[in-house]
């Protein structure tokens, strides 16, 4: 009970980033002054809690405002992307203090890619904004997560990974608890403490990239599903005739809007005989796509209006299924910002229930490349705030990777502020 009350006055605390008083947090907690005054003691003696400054008096001695010290410790997240290794350094509250990307190709080259993990990890400790101690590691995977196997990618997505121990070899080789979730639940957990999911305990995040994926929140915990792969939104279908996907069905919303397929799209309709400036372009990627697509180019207006069309099919099916309040789209196809939302939104109108469509509201994300590490990071922070424990071991001694991940799993999401 004394742990679980002391994790209620932190996550207060930690809410609270102006800064909290001894009767406030009383109050909102419903435990005894005595008792709090108790956790107090405890949080300030762990370092956990700082006194800030003497408030206002509203009659009698003035109080004391605490704060949660969010340079305690620091935090390192990490995007595993397809092509692209993201390593972000935050404090506890969440502030991005440094960031690298590397482009690179991991479904065929598990060493090396554990490698460039390492070193990345190794450069994010070295820096000087690396205040305190290490709290854990938070890795976001291109693929579901297994509640019974959370420390291994998909088999049938990444065979070449299907012997490693992803989280186990990442701890061994950093020495601190490492946390493993699917990217697009990432993406939702990082909008929900810094993005356009603040305050909404309902929203789904939709990360479109190489893969498609959604991330639920519902309550403000993350959504998971009896097996981890809620939120696979890539492989609902939204054309039964449509493109195979790699998944091995055909018509999926993966098949028809992925970085990937769009390329594909524009390779075809060149080899066909379209005019367009993207038949200028060697190597051609989205990004590519999407600029011409600014510049008016009209084959890359039309494949971004067409992946907004597809991808307004599957927001309908989720409005009508989940109901959340907001819409947030990120990852690469994002930023062709209104250009893939007029058509979405023209989807949405035609398919989606008017109820669901006058409320929710459908944006676009404004945190950028590294949001789904940022989220990665704030996995750490969750779960650390859900079990005070994880801020007082050391590194040296620290239990096996499975104890953690597998816990977070049983509790079906980690707890929040």
């Amino acid at each position: 009970m004394r742990s679980h009350n002391a994790s209620v006055i932190a996550n207060l605390a930690f809410g609270r980033p102006a800064g909290v008083s001894r009767s406030d947090l009383a109050r909102e907690s419903g435990l005894s002054a005595s008792t709090v005054s108790a956790i107090v003691a405890d949080l300030m003696g762990a370092e956990l809690l700082t006194s800030s400054h003497l408030a206002r008096s509203s009659g009698g001695r003035p109080p004391i405002v605490l704060r949660f010290n969010t340079k305690r410790n620091h935090i390192i997240g990490i995007e595993l992307g397809v092509s692209h290794v993201s390593v972000v350094l935050s404090d506890l509250a969440g502030e991005v203090v440094w960031r690298n990307r590397v482009e690179w190709y991991m479904p065929e080259d598990p060493p090396g890619t554990l490698r460039l993990i390492g070193a990345l990890v190794d450069e994010a400790r070295a820096r000087p904004e690396a205040t305190g101690e290490l709290l854990g590691l938070g890795l976001a995977v291109p693929c579901p997560v297994d509640a019974l196997t959370p420390d291994r990618l998909s088999p049938r997505l990444f065979p070449a990974w299907s012997e490693v121990r992803l989280a186990a070899q990442l701890h061994h080789r950093v020495g601190v608890r490492v946390f493993v979730d699917n990217d697009a639940n990432c993406g939702a957990i990082a909008e929900f403490y810094v993005g356009a999911g603040v305050d909404i305990p309902d929203f789904t995040f939709i990360k479109v990239a190489t893969g498609v994926g959604a991330g639920h929140m519902v309550q403000s915990h993350v959504y998971r599903g009896f097996s981890g792969i809620a939120g696979e939104i890539g492989h609902t279908t939204v054309d039964p005739k449509g493109r195979p996907c790699r998944c091995g069905l055909r018509g999926c919303l993966e098949a028809e809007i992925g970085s990937g397929a769009i390329v594909e799209k524009a390779l075809e309709a060149i080899a066909a005989g379209r005019e367009s400036a993207l038949a200028e372009v060697a190597g051609l990627t989205l990004a590519d796509i999407v600029a011409a697509a600014e510049r008016g180019d009209a084959l890359a207006l039309e494949l971004i209006h067409d992946a907004g069309a597809h991808l307004g099919v599957g927001v309908a099916n989720l409005l009508n299924l989940m109901n959340p309040a907001r819409v947030i789209i990120g990852g690469r196809l994002a930023e062709a910002g209104d250009l893939l939302l007029e058509p979405l939104r023209e989807s949405l109108r035609a398919r989606a229930l008017w109820t669901s469509v006058e409320r929710a509201d459908v944006v676009i994300s404004s945190l950028g490349e590294e949001q789904i590490a940022i989220g990665a990071a704030a996995l750490v922070l969750r779960a650390a705030l859900a079990d005070l424990s994880l801020f007082w071991g050391s590194e040296a001694a620290v239990p096996p990777v499975s104890a953690p991940v597998a816990r977070l799993w049983r509790n079906g999401g980690v707890g929040h502020p």
